[in-house]
């Protein structure tokens, strides 16, 4: 109640072979506004790294973005779940590690640490920002990127997709982000929504109300999602979804006119020369 933190009961984070399972193929994307809003304050701030690390990699997008750029490639570590994911990042040259970060083996003195999208999959969190205090040299920087906890909420009130573990177990504040990085001696410098476009919204509406009312047995999404997997089965999952569509134009109305519902927010975190003593999490 202190922190603002929701979090799933049991607190538990799907672990390598979970995703491995969950996730037979996953398009990452090429690019993501957080990538954007990083580039942007690595540029402002004249950024130039000796190594960096990247958390839940993927396919290596963002890290193609800065490589050679603002720190050598030779200088990038990648850890990643994905089998796929992780043959791909080692075809690109990257130092890649398939483990979690904090059992990984990785030298201390770290420049900067990225985590987009990835915090929300995460649990045992005095560990994992305790590995991270570690990791970062004095004055280093973490860069995180989680879904917006008000887009969310928003989401769940009005017939979206609910946001079920054991995917993701952390919906985070910005007040829980800063409990968390004081804890740990971090200072949190940059608290940023993404832009809310209503286009994107209602692309991704359309999607996640068809899979929160296909969970409903005797629903035409439920009998339609049933058969994905036939001859044109995606097409027809399509067309009920659009069919849908006039149902969901309140909604739609609602989210135009509502503040602060971008997709995801961005934080930059700065360990500072002189770190605060963490605290005792109680």
């Amino acid at each position: 109640m202190d922190c603002q933190f929701g979090f799933a009961e049991p607190y538990v984070a799907g672990d390598m072979r979970f995703y491995n399972l969950a996730n037979v193929r996953v398009d990452y994307p090429i690019d993501k506004w957080e990538y954007t809003r990083t580039l942007k304050e690595l540029a402002g701030a004249s950024f130039h790294a000796g190594r960096v690390l990247e958390v839940g990699a993927g396919d290596g997008f963002f890290l193609d973005k800065i490589a050679d750029i603002y720190v050598a490639k030779s200088g990038i570590i990648a850890l990643e779940f994905d089998d796929r994911a992780v043959n791909t990042l080692r075809d690109k040259g990257y130092s890649t590690i398939q483990d979690d970060i904090r059992s990984a083996k990785v030298e201390a003195g770290i420049d900067a640490v990225f985590m987009f999208q990835v915090l929300e999959h995460m649990d045992d969190l005095d560990s994992l920002f305790g590995r991270l205090a570690s990791l970062l040299r004095d004055g280093g920087l973490l860069f995180v990127a989680v879904p917006n906890p008000q887009r969310i909420s928003f989401n769940e009130r009005n017939g979206s997709l609910l946001d079920m573990p054991p995917n993701h177990i952390g919906r985070w504040s910005e007040h829980a982000l800063k409990t968390i990085g004081n804890r740990f001696g971090f200072r949190l410098d940059v608290y940023e929504a993404a832009p809310f476009s209503l286009k994107r919204f209602i692309k991704e509406d359309l999607v996640y109300s068809y899979l929160r009312t296909s969970q409903k047995t005797g629903t035409i999404a439920n009998w339609s999602r049933n058969l994905r997997t036939a001859r044109y089965g995606k097409l027809l999952g399509a067309a009920v979804a659009v069919a849908y569509a006039p149902r969901r134009l309140n909604v739609w109305k609602r989210a135009a006119q509502t503040a602060g519902l971008g997709g995801c927010v961005w934080v930059k975190f700065v360990r500072p020369s002189a770190p605060v003593e963490p605290s005792v999490a109680k």
